[in-house]
């Protein structure tokens, strides 16, 4: 029972590793970063959320020793290139240069908040999101600048379909490591590929070589502006890989919960 269970887990591995590779601009949403991004918000609740019961997470993870290479693989690759070539990168580029790059990359993005916003019927986030995109689009050099928040109170409304699905009952099913993209649920996988649909760069540039090379830069980019951030995650885990896991199933929880 368990080898046909591990069986049929690889073989949708597989077929979502291959989705990924066929559409190779898909687009994290949940972190839009690297697979270590945004783990002050993926470790703790903020004081307007409800505390969440970590008990009502059942999510599976039979392909464990599969996802811990892969973790360990996503760790050599950051201390090895991300984190010497970002650190790099950021002595260049002046940080307030990288914010702004990092705010345009997001604001061109605004369909997949708006859409999903829509879709799980929270119009109010649906129609600050499309409010934010015009006021930073027109206002904010391109979305350089958040003038959005920081002049009319315009926070963004974080969704993504992997959120709608699960606001739809969906749940999270394996774990997944994905090398380079970092930790996600076959859900979340789905729901990333989706998005990639929802993206403009996704039809403004088709190229593969030209996508990618978007999403590489991005990546720098945002890596240079958290420096440190997974080395304090890495050295206050007694198991770093058990810690990523439970604090990405939770972080996700939360945001589908709100």
């Amino acid at each position: 029972m368990n080898a046909t269970r591990n069986l049929v887990a690889a073989s949708v591995v597989f077929l979502l590793l291959t989705i990924f590779m066929t559409f190779g601009n898909v687009q994290r949403s949940w972190s839009q970063d690297t697979p270590y991004q945004n783990l002050s918000k993926m470790g703790t609740a903020t004081e307007e959320e409800e505390p969440f019961e970590e008990e009502h997470i059942t999510t599976s993870d039979p392909l464990e020793p599969i996802n811990r290479a892969f973790f360990t693989f996503n760790d050599k690759f950051y201390f090895w290139f991300l984190k010497p070539v970002g650190t790099v990168y950021g002595k260049v580029v002046p940080e307030g240069l990288r914010i702004g790059i990092k705010n345009a990359y997001r604001n061109v993005q605004f369909p997949v908040r708006v859409v999903n916003n829509t879709l799980q019927g929270k119009f109010k986030g649906a129609g600050i999101e499309l409010s934010r995109f015009v006021i930073n689009s027109a206002l904010g050099f391109g979305g350089m600048i958040d003038i959005a928040d920081r002049h009319f109170d315009l926070q963004p409304y974080e969704e993504d379909s992997g959120q709608t699905l699960g606001f739809y009952g969906m749940k999270p099913m394996l774990y997944i490591n994905w090398p380079f993209l970092g930790p996600s649920t076959v859900r979340d996988t789905i729901g990333e590929v989706s998005d990639g649909f929802l993206n403009p760069l996704f039809y403004l540039s088709p190229n593969f070589y030209v996508s990618g090379g978007v999403k590489g830069g991005t990546i720098m980019n945002n890596a240079s502006l958290r420096i440190g951030e997974y080395e304090d995650f890495k050295a206050s885990a007694l198991d770093p890989y058990v810690s990523m896991r439970d604090a990405y199933l939770n972080y996700r929880a939360r945001e589908i919960k709100r």
